[in-house]
This record gives structure tokens, C-alpha cells and sequence, in this order.
């Protein structure tokens, strides 16, 4: 038996597709930092877990720097691009821990310094990019930790916004900062993702 849908169920339906896709995917990011801690400890008994209470986040600002070590331009061992990856997340989580500085001499050790500030002026210019953004949608997030609360976003900007192409504006952001939230992984608030997300689709309707 065939169903016909109209105009309007295809766009929710379709919309419905890719606020799925954007939960998986923040799942997908907690699940990185979740192995990338797992790593640390196994690889070099270090002990990151506190990288968890940030998850998703985390994952949104490493992951893509990961795929960046991984284009071939360096000739490292698995073991030493996590080494790398381990010392961007601490920078930026977990500055002044005893973990970062014992990461920082891990690095110097393997002869890698260089190649760890080429990836931190990489996940820096990432951030700069980022906070240009924010300041584009008249963002109200104030201090560092506001920013980072958020980096969860960076890799799903485009789906969001094309999962926003013709929705009520309040409805769509409300329906996908609940269901990013419902994945139980996000880290910010149902209410202040919501106007986060209204702004961002405002500024690109």
C-alpha cells in the first residue's frame, strides 16, 4: 500500500532525520573522549577523567583536530598523535593540572614540540573561528568556560542550520536543543541552548 505525504510532513520528517543525525553525533563526541581518556590511561597511566565531565565538548574541539594530525602531513605513531590530542584537550581543560605538565614532558621527551604547537595554533585558530561566530550572532557568552561549555556545536553548525530551512524559529531551536540535551551527554542547559541555537539560525535565515 502507498502513502502520500504533503510538503509540510516531508520537511518535518526530513528535519526529524537530521535533529536524529545531530543526537547520535553528540553521542559520537562523548564516545571520543571517552576512548581518548581510556587511551591515556592504557598508553601512559595517566589519569584524564576529569576530561569527561566536559564530554561533548571536548570531542567537538579534538575530534576535527585529530582528522588533522590523520591528512598525512605527519609522520606519527598512533600513540604519539594521542599524546598530542591529550595535550590540546588538557590546554584547554585542564590547564594547570599535574596531568598536562606530566603530558608537556611526555611531548618534549618524544621530540614533539614542534608538532604540538603547529596543532595548538590549529585548535586556536579553531576557537578564534568560533568566538568570530559568536560575536556574529551577538552571542552573551562571556568567559572561556562559557565557550568551551558550547565547542560541542563546532562540527554541527551546518546541520542545524539545515535542519532549521523553513521551521518556525522558537519550535526548531526548542526541538533541537531538547533533543540534544535528551542525549544525556550535553553538558549546557535546555533553556540557554535553546536561545543559543535561536540566534544562530536568526542569523542565517
Amino acid at each position: 500500500m502507498d502513502f502520500l505525504i504533503n510538503e509540510s510532513q516531508l520537511r518535518i520528517i526530513l528535519q526529524e532525520q537530521d535533529q536524529s543525525k545531530m543526537t547520535d553525533y553528540m553521542k559520537e563526541l562523548y564516545s571520543y573522549t571517552s576512548n581518548l581518556v581510556v587511551k591515556a590511561k592504557k598508553s601512559f597511566g595517566l589519569n584524564l577523567k576529569f576530561l569527561l565531565t566536559w564530554g561533548t565538548s571536548v570531542g567537538g574541539l579534538v575530534m576535527p583536530l585529530d582528522a588533522y594530525i590523520r591528512t598525512g602531513r605527519f609522520d606519527l605513531t598512533e600513540e604519539q598523535s594521542s599524546l598530542i590530542l591529550f595535550g590540546v584537550a588538557c590546554a584547554y581543560f585542564y590547564e594547570n593540572s599535574k596531568a598536562f605538565k606530566t603530558i608537556l614532558l611526555k611531548i618534549k621527551e618524544e621530540g614533539l614540540e614542534e608538532t604540538f604547537k603547529e596543532v595548538l595554533i590549529k585548535s586556536k585558530n579553531l576557537k578564534d573561528s568560533f568566538l568570530k561566530f559568536l560575536s556574529s550572532i551577538n552571542s552573551t557568552l562571556g568567559s572561556s568556560s562559557d565557550l568551551l561549555a558550547y565547542s560541542f556545536l563546532i562540527p554541527i553548525i551546518g546541520d542545524i542550520l539545515s535542519a532549521s530551512n523553513g521551521g518556525d524559529l522558537q519550535t526548531t531551536a526548542m526541538t533541537i536543543a531538547k533533543r540534544l540535551v535528551a542525549s544525556g551527554v550535553v553538558v549546557v542547559g535546555q533553556v540557554a541552548l535553546t536561545q543559543f541555537i535561536k540566534k544562530m539560525i536568526k542569523k542565517f535565515s
